[in-house]
């Protein structure tokens, strides 16, 4: 089987500031021999250029059940000049991973105060599916004793702590060592699957 055979589709978006590695994360996620001898990703980039407008990839995720998920996953810019142009790419999102630099508190505090906001108040999220939507930490390759004291760290219980009183699924990773990034993808996508048919399941049950 291929990429044209699938039970599921689903779109999914990456939002976040510049520089928290959305581009990087995606790119891990799409490649399937992601990671070198030394434990780099192969498709990993530090000076990557930011992403002008969107851009998107395709990925198949396999749920427990067997069946194929297509996921279409689109990575908005950050950039502030564009984000008039990535409102419009919300559209019939099913979910969202909302991603921050563990390094940069500014990043956590704005994935809070702006993207998930925008998320949530935006109409062109789909409103035929309960959106799943993630907050990801990402560079924790970066973490180390001395980060711990840094004041613009962010650790994993105010990570995860955050995310639990905002109602959002949670997941640190790293996209240069590839450390849970597939994980976060996938179960984002079984988790808008779950819902999709426990909609459609509760649908049948009241009609």
């Amino acid at each position: 089987m291929n990429e044209h055979h699938y039970d599921e589709l689903y779109k999914v978006v990456l939002v976040g500031d510049p520089g928290v590695g959305k581009t990087n994360l995606l790119a891990t996620f799409l490649a399937s021999d992601a990671v070198t001898e030394e434990g780099i990703s192969r498709t990993f980039s530090a000076v990557r250029k930011p992403t002008i407008g969107v851009e998107f990839g395709t990925a198949i995720v396999h749920h427990p059940n067997g069946k194929r998920i297509k996921a279409q996953i689109w990575d908005t810019a950050g950039q502030e000049r564009y984000r008039a142009i990535t409102s419009s790419h919300y559209r019939r999102a099913a979910g969202a991973l909302v991603v921050f630099d563990v390094t940069n508190r500014a990043s956590f505090d704005n994935a809070q105060e702006h993207w998930f906001k925008e998320l949530k108040a935006s109409a062109g999220l789909s409103s035929t599916l309960p959106n799943c939507i993630m907050l990801v930490g990402n560079k924790v390759d970066l973490e180390s004793p001395s980060l711990l004291q840094d004041p613009h760290y962010v650790d994993q219980e105010l990570h995860e702590s955050t995310a639990m009183e905002l109602g959002l699924m949670s997941q640190r990773a790293s996209a240069k060592t590839c450390v849970n990034v597939r994980r976060a993808f996938e179960n984002l996508v079984i988790a808008i699957y779950n819902a999709d048919k426990g909609k459609a399941t509760r649908s049948d049950a009241e009609f």
